[in-house]
């Protein structure tokens, strides 16, 4: 985790001195507010065993997200963003994935920093089309984990609460994340925009509740989940600026 946040610093360090020559080409600086939502596709411990299970088209779910953003140059920004969703998931070991499965929900609160570099920034003449890339660093809380709707051995109706074969789904978890994506932005006034926002995320094994322990991961190598959890979404939203 060191290492990424050190090759984010660099990469950041390294955006501001190359836009810094051509920085505030027409002479502005800005805030940026946006709001957006869309669908959420998660992707946790083995994905094979979803489709297995005919589960793969129930992950995907919906979140909502906001974010205020500030412009240091026409092409190198920043943005804190924050959002609310539901997930799915499921225990889905070895065990699980020829005995039984056992999916189920819970919610996030996830918030990131990025770093935005629009791809048009660096242009003397203003375009109402700004393909911006990012990349974020950030953590994502996970709680309100339900009871599996199991089908297999044991039945859900025999657990007390969230049940893995193994272990217990952890009632909450926050956790180290780290992110990139795209943003197709349409401007109709330089003020005022809508966009699509194409992002994928990475999380500590242990944001979807369940973390393989050592032993698992060496006695049942390939199955014992993978080392991050991940989600993939897109999103549709509407960005206000104030110039100055």
């Amino acid at each position: 985790m060191k290492k990424i946040i050190l090759l984010f610093g660099v990469l950041c360090f390294g955006l501001t001195a190359v836009n810094a020559q051509n920085a505030f080409v027409g002479g502005h600086r800005a805030w940026s507010f946006a709001l957006e939502g869309g669908p959420l596709y998660s992707i946790n411990e083995n994905h094979f065993s979803y489709r297995d299970n005919a589960f793969g088209s129930k992950l995907f779910s919906w979140q909502g997200a906001a974010s205020v953003g500030y412009e240091f140059t026409n092409a190198l920004g920043g943005r804190l963003w924050v959002a609310y969703g539901k997930n799915r998931g499921a225990a889905n070991t070895m065990d699980t994935a020829q005995h039984g499965f056992y999916p189920y929900d819970f919610k996030s609160v996830n918030g990131f920093f990025d770093i935005t570099f629009d791809l048009n920034g660096n242009f003397e003449v203003r375009h109402d089309f700004r393909p911006i890339l990012y990349l974020g660093v950030g953590a994502g809380h996970t709680f309100g984990f339900t009871k599996p709707s199991a089908y297999g051995t044991p039945k859900a109706s025999d657990w007390q609460g969230p049940f893995h074969p193994w272990q217990d789904i952890e009632t909450r978890n926050t956790v180290f994340g780290f992110r990139g994506g795209f943003i197709a932005e349409y401007d109709f006034r330089p003020e005022f925009g809508v966009f699509a926002d194409f992002c994928g995320e990475a999380y500590n094994d242990q944001y979807n509740g369940l973390q393989p322990t050592k032993q698992d991961q060496s006695g049942l190598k390939g199955y014992a989940g993978f080392p991050f959890d991940m989600r993939f979404s897109v999103s549709l939203g509407i960005i206000y600026r104030i110039d100055y």
